[in-house]
Formats: C-alpha cells, sequence, structure tokens
C-alpha cells in the first residue's frame, strides 16, 4: 500500500508542477495579449478539449485496464503499436475537420479572428493525439517514471517556446505557431520513445471489437462529461463577446490541481484494481486518497474563497477581477471533487453507469444553462447551474456505489475524518477572515492571510486530529525522496 501511496504521491507532485508551469504561460499570455487575443486563445483549447475526447472515445483509459493483463512482450508491443497507429489517424481526421469546419466555428463564437488562427491550429490534434497516449502506455506498464518525465518534458517546451515567443513577438499568430512547435518536439520524443513498441500492422477486427466495447461507454462518458464541463463556456461564447468570454474563462474554472490529484491517484489505483489479488490493498489506498486529498482540498477552497479577488488582480492583472464571483462560485465543487467516483465502475468494468451519469449530467446541466443565462443571473447564470448539477451527478454515482455494487460507504469513506478536516479549514478562514482588512495592500493580503492561515491551518488541524503523526511522516519521506532524486539527478 505504501508504495502505491508514494507512486501516486509522486505523480501527483510531477502533475502539480506541470499545472504551476502551464499556469505560468496562462498568467503571463493574459497580461500580454488583448482581452480579445486572450478570449481568441483560450477558443482554441475549447475546441480541441472538446472535440479531441470525442474522437478519442475512451482509448486512451483502456490502457489502464488492457495493457496490465497482457503477460508477454510481443503482446504488449503489439497492443501498442496497434493503438499508436489508430490514435494517429483520428488526428489526422480530427485536423482535416478543423480546416473544413472552421469557418463555421468562428461564426458561431462570433469571432472572426478565430478562422485563421484555427488554420494552423489544425495541425495540433496531429501531434497532440500521440502525445496525449504516451503517459496512458507508460502508465499502463507501469512505468510511472517515465510519464513523469515526459510531463516535465512537455511542460518545459511549452513554457520555454510559447512564453519565448510571447515576450519576443505579442502577437496571436506566432503564440500559436509556438504552441504547434512545441506539440511536434514531443512528438518526435514520443515517437522515439516509442521506437521498441513496434510490429508489423495486421488488421484485426476482434482487437478493435474488444477495445470499442470496453472504450464506447467509457468514450461516450467522457464526451458527455467534458462536454457538461465545457457546456457553460460554449454558452458564453455563443452569446457574448470573446473579450466577456476571456473574463469569465478565468473564473468559472475548478483549480485544476484537483484534476491532477484525481488522475494521480486513479492512475496508479486503475491498474491495480484491473489486475488480480490486489483490490482489498487498492480500495484501501482508495479511502486513504479520499482523507489525504480532503487535508488539502479544503483548506484551499476555504482561502481561495476568502483571498479570491486579491489572488486574481495579482495573477491576471486589475481587468481579470471582475472574475471573482465566477470564481467564487466553482469552488463549491471542491467539496465533492476529494473523490473519484467513476473509477470504481471503470476497474470493475460496469462502465455504462459511467455513461448514464454523464448523459444526466449533460442533460441536467444544458437545461439549466439556456435557463439561468437568460435570465437576472446573466453571465453568472452557467456557473450556477455546473455546480447544481456536479452535486446531483455525485449523489447518483453514491446512490449506485450503494445500491447496485453492494458497497457500503461508511467503509469507503473515511465521514469522521472529513469532518473534522472540514472544521479544521472553515475555523482557520474565520480567523483569517476577521483579520484581513487589517492587512493593508492586496500582496500583503495574500502573502501575510496565506501564512496565517496556514499556521492556524496546521494547529485547528492537529488539535481535531484532522492531521495526523502518520501524515508528517508519509509528508517527510516523499520530501526526502524527491531530495534524493534531485541528487541522483544533479550527480549525473
Amino acid at each position: 500500500m505504501k508504495s502505491m501511496t508514494r507512486t501516486a504521491g509522486m505523480l501527483s507532485g510531477v502533475e502539480s508542477l506541470r499545472f504551476v508551469l502551464k499556469s505560468i504561460i496562462g498568467i503571463v499570455l493574459a497580461r500580454m495579449l488583448s482581452l480579445q487575443d486572450y478570449g481568441s486563445y483560450r477558443q482554441l483549447f475549447l475546441i480541441y478539449t472538446s472535440f479531441s475526447t470525442i474522437l478519442l472515445v475512451g482509448l486512451p483509459q483502456t490502457m489502464l485496464y488492457f495493457i496490465p493483463k497482457l503477460k508477454l512482450d510481443q503482446e504488449k508491443s503489439q497492443y501498442i503499436c496497434r493503438i499508436v497507429d489508430f490514435i494517429s489517424v483520428l488526428g489526422m481526421i480530427f485536423g482535416l475537420l478543423i480546416l473544413i469546419f472552421g469557418g463555421e466555428i468562428a461564426a458561431r463564437f462570433a469571432n472572426p479572428e478565430l478562422k485563421k488562427l484555427l488554420l494552423l491550429f489544425a495541425a495540433y490534434p496531429v501531434f497532440m493525439f500521440v502525445n496525449q497516449i504516451y503517459s496512458f502506455i507508460m502508465l499502463g506498464l507501469k512505468r510511472t517514471q517515465s510519464a513523469m518525465r515526459f510531463s516535465l518534458l512537455a511542460a518545459s517546451c511549452d513554457l520555454i517556446l510559447i512564453l519565448g515567443v510571447a515576450v519576443l513577438t505579442r502577437d496571436l499568430t506566432m503564440i500559436v505557431l509556438a504552441v504547434l512547435l512545441s506539440a511536434f518536439i514531443q512528438w518526435v520524443y514520443v515517437r522515439w520513445q516509442l521506437r521498441a513498441y513496434s510490429s508489423s500492422y495486421q488488421w484485426d477486427p476482434d482487437f478493435y471489437k474488444a477495445q470499442l466495447r470496453y472504450s464506447l461507454p467509457l468514450g461516450l462518458s467522457s464526451i458527455i462529461g467534458i462536454l457538461a464541463i465545457q457546456l457553460d463556456k460554449f454558452v458564453i461564447s455563443g452569446v457574448f463577446t470573446p473579450a466577456q468570454f476571456a473574463v469569465f474563462s478565468i473564473g468559472a474554472m475548478e483549480l485544476p490541481f484537483i484534476g491532477i490529484l484525481n488522475y494521480s491517484v486513479n492512475s496508479v489505483i486503475l491498474p491495480h484494481l484491473s489486475a488480480s489479488g490486489e483490490k482489498s490493498e487498492a480500495l484501501r489506498v482508495y479511502r486513504g486518497s479520499i482523507r489525504k486529498n480532503a487535508l488539502l482540498i479544503f483548506p484551499v477552497a476555504v482561502l481561495s474563497f476568502i483571498l479570491a479577488t486579491d489572488v486574481l488582480t495579482l495573477l491576471y492583472g486589475s481587468d481579470y477581477a471582475a472574475a471573482t464571483p465566477y470564481f467564487r462560485v466553482y469552488l463549491g465543487i471542491l467539496l465533492v471533487r476529494i473523490a473519484s467516483y467513476g473509477v470504481i465502475f471503470q476497474a470493475l468494468g460496469k462502465t455504462k453507469y459511467i455513461l448514464y451519469n454523464a448523459i444526466f449530467t449533460l442533460v441536467g446541466n444544458l437545461i439549466l444553462n439556456l435557463i439561468l443565462v437568460r435570465t437576472a443571473l446573466g453571465m453568472m447564470g452557467p456557473a450556477v447551474a455546473t455546480v447544481i448539477i456536479t452535486y446531483a451527478s455525485t449523489a447518483l454515482y453514491l446512490w449506485w456505489i450503494h445500491r447496485k455494487l453492494s458497497m457500503d460507504l461508511n467503509l469507503m469513506f473515511p465521514w469522521l475524518q472529513l469532518g473534522r478536516t472540514m472544521f479544521a479549514a472553515l475555523l482557520a478562514g474565520l480567523l483569517v477572515a476577521v483579520l484581513l482588512p487589517w492587512f493593508g495592500s492586496f500582496i500583503f493580503r495574500i502573502i501575510a492571510g496565506g501564512l496565517l492561515y496556514l499556521g492556524a491551518y496546521l494547529g485547528a488541524g492537529h488539535l481535531t486530529k484532522a492531521i495526523i503523526p502518520y501524515d508528517i511522516d508519509n509528508l517527510k519521506a516523499f520530501g526526502r525522496e524527491l531530495s534524493n532524486k534531485w541528487e541522483l539527478f544533479r550527480g549525473r
């Protein structure tokens, strides 16, 4: 269990660093570009994120299920070769669709500038589809360090090339070209690393049937799920200007590191759940991960709510302070993000429930979005709709876990510890909220408020026993491991 927990922790650490680097890119671009141009930049990735999920139909996730089941190296090579070739074709199809429908997309978004950018951006999925599955292949092979190295490489390429071009040119077209160059460099690395997994191509209908039988319900649920998540942004893009979309998109988002935590835990747990004889250990890690996630997520949610305006102003500039209300509404989602609910159904092969839940989420979100955006709530309507439906979706998952899988929620969720953690987070938040007006400038409020909150939370967590000695020991061990790896890296 310790090895699985530590692996998940290392993966979370690397993905968190990658998130920080990508966030730096977004922050710098927001300050360098006009609201209109930054809105266009974010719309490009709104299109890619949404429609790449549609075309990939859950295939990347299938690798975490199928690869661990393969025993022979030859079988693994053949599997990886087939998947990479198939994904490459899908990337080319996506690029062609962007070329064909780019003008229509730009018209729907009322953004003529987007048409020219999409002509360039059409090459992006050709490279990124293959890049996107590399980490899943490595995790399926239980080569976690290879996945982590690629994450760091990808983030570094983006940081150096995109920001370098942005600083030199401040031109959106050149920045998009830098995005493409970074994706191409990553693609070359991936193809080189996968050269050992080569096999003569043979058309095998049964192979693709098996993949689609597993991935289709999962893929459809991912498609519907991503559309549900991005629905509010599509509604805003279709009703308001790119500049207004830029402000909304900064505020109406979940803190990305939350997804990183769940991704890291799922990536470690799922192969072990899929393999025989390790289910009990993996479920213990699942329960433990919920408690550990809450130790970080709950206080971050409370502190982010208190410091929202100051943080957004510091990072993105005063033009984006108007994003505060949307940001605070979205923070409400974090309370249910301490766990990933679909991974249980995915590991047990019951992916139809993930699909049903995704359909419920999409339909409910669509109805609420369209209703609330035309009320007095205006741009706030889609954000409120997303939060409401997220809670309803979580409740539905929990009901299925209890009734359909006959699992005891009291054994899966450490309710008492979660309550203690939330109490400690709120208690510390109350102290900071009372003292914050005395702290002067917004930069000092962030620094002093953050330090005060950290001390108050650690103290309250210790008193309520939300934070236990095991957590301190585990954190120290994680730090020592990072230090040892850094020393090894420096010694090369």
